[in-house]
């Protein structure tokens, strides 16, 4: 007799046919792996796609504006500059024309003499010496009576007598009135300088520089061998001289 049968299988059961595999993983380790990094891949892509690994829709922002300072606020306009009205150009006024003097300057160079308009006598010298004054004398014309002219300024001269070399002085270059009128030997201080200013229709008068004196016979003499003596400038006909 056969033994008993010890399964218990339900009615039907068919004995001795080869069951079907369950489905699992792969056995082959590259494969495993394979399978294993498209899984992540499909999970990361996911998780983006649904915002939890901040895959939101954020701005993209370009480099270039994002390292870029920001602009600088426009600055004010400038306020308009006032308008600056030139003054209107003048034509200059035409100087007026000066008159001409009626009376010339007397020469100022040269050899002269000095004739007195009141008594028609010529300054000279008595002597040679120093100090020796300065005189009225009959008109002669010799060089006693020449005084060149040697101009020290446009309108101021030293008068050297011609026969002697010496300079017509006022005597220790006094200012005081009635100081005398001498020859001295020439140095050109303003003691020895004068100054001949026209009046009237053509006789002048002789201004000692230093003291703005006039020279004029003393007492208003006529005669030869009154002497010259320097008082305040009046104009009168004694302190009048041709020039010759």
């Amino acid at each position: 007799m056969s033994a008993p049968d010890e399964h218990h299988d339900p009615a039907g059961t068919v004995y001795g046919a080869r069951r079907t595999p369950r489905p699992g993983l792969p056995r082959d380790p590259l494969m495993r792996f394979a399978l294993a990094a498209g899984l992540v891949g499909v999970l990361v892509g996911v998780f983006f796609a649904t915002g939890v690994l901040g895959g939101g829709d954020q701005p993209v922002v370009p480099a270039s504006a994002a390292s870029a300072p920001p602009a600088a606020p426009p600055s004010p306009a400038a306020p308009p500059s006032p308008e600056v009205t030139e003054p209107a150009a003048t034509t200059p006024a035409a100087p007026s024309p000066t008159a001409a003097p009626t009376t010339p300057p007397a020469p100022v160079a040269g050899p002269k003499v000095f004739q007195a308009v009141a008594s028609g006598l010529c300054v000279g010298t008595d002597d040679e010496d120093e100090k020796a004054k300065a005189e009225l004398a009959g008109c002669s014309g010799g060089p006693e009576q020449q005084w060149v002219a040697n101009p020290v300024a446009p309108d101021l001269v030293t008068l050297t007598n011609a026969a002697h070399g010496q300079c017509l002085d006022v005597e220790g270059g006094s200012a005081d009135d009635g100081a005398k009128l001498q020859q001295f030997p020439c140095h050109g201080q303003a003691n020895q300088q004068w100054r001949l200013t026209p009046v009237g229709s053509g006789p002048v008068l002789l201004v000692a520089v230093h003291s703005g004196k006039c020279a004029e016979v003393k007492d208003g003499g006529t005669e030869s061998g009154d002497e010259l003596v320097q008082v305040p400038c009046t104009g009168a006909a004694p302190q009048q001289w041709t020039v010759g």
